[in-house]
């Protein structure tokens, strides 16, 4: 082959290196970002027991050690109907925690007739943040269509106080539906958060999205999906804290 023909053949290797590469889709940042932005949260249009649960924090949602000027206060995160759904037996709880001397937490759930279901003390690692509460495998799994109370108390001392700092929630298990069992099989993490919010799930929303969240905590599209999605439900507040691993 002659040197004419040589560079004849490698320009022409190269054009079709070229287009292949142009063909080839680019997985950038940008268009990850126009995939999972849309996580957002659509209430459940539904008719449900009238809210029992507690307001605010009390004892301001802190301790008597705790600095005087403490903000923002123990906060379960949930709408503020403290309200919300989810298709798991063994569902996640989510709440921040101010910086706090405490060395203990006590969480507790309680059934529709307000019998214990499960209760335990969570040691506090003096970290501050949006914690993740998981009712264990071994614990009985909540039922299907019924609604249950569930607490969150911060132990000042060695025992549970009137005043502790406490907050509340509730949680109904519902039935998953074939449609969205459909959906979530092969959806990444985060395809399925958009899929739990838009059908009106907020703990499973909530919940995926903290997990991502703390493996990934220095990605910012995710923490602007994560402030966007409280911010929706009113948990300006509590929106840019970090999640505790």
């Amino acid at each position: 082959m002659n040197l004419q023909k040589l560079v004849f053949s490698l320009t022409s290797l190269v054009s079709v290196l070229w287009l292949q590469i142009l063909a080839t889709p680019v997985w950038s940042q940008t268009q990850q970002t126009s995939t999972i932005a849309s996580v957002s949260f659509e209430p459940p249009d539904e008719d449900r027991p009238k809210n029992t649960v507690g307001g605010a924090s009390r004892n301001d949602g802190r301790c008597s050690q705790d600095p005087k000027n403490l903000q923002p206060y123990i906060t379960a995160v949930l709408p503020s109907d403290r309200y919300g759904l989810t298709v798991e037996s063994h569902p996640t709880f989510l709440v921040y925690l101010p910086p706090t001397v405490a060395q203990n937490a006590f969480f507790s759930i309680k059934d529709e007739n307000d019998r214990d279901h499960y209760q335990t003390f969570l040691p506090l690692t003096q970290k501050s943040g949006v914690m993740a509460i998981k009712l264990p495998a071994d614990a009985l799994p909540l039922e299907t269509n019924k609604t249950y109370k569930w607490s969150f108390v911060i132990m000042c001392d060695s025992s549970l106080r009137p005043d502790s700092p406490l907050v509340e929630g509730e949680i109904q298990r519902v039935e998953m539906n074939s449609s969205l069992s459909s959906q979530l099989k092969g959806a990444t993490l985060i395809q399925q958060a958009a899929l739990y919010g838009k059908a009106g799930l907020w703990y499973d929303t909530v919940a995926t999205l903290a997990e991502i969240g703390r493996s990934q905590p220095n990605d910012l599209e995710l923490a602007t999906i994560w402030e966007n999605l409280l911010t929706s439900v009113e948990l300006n507040a509590i929106a840019t804290q970090p999640l505790i691993k």
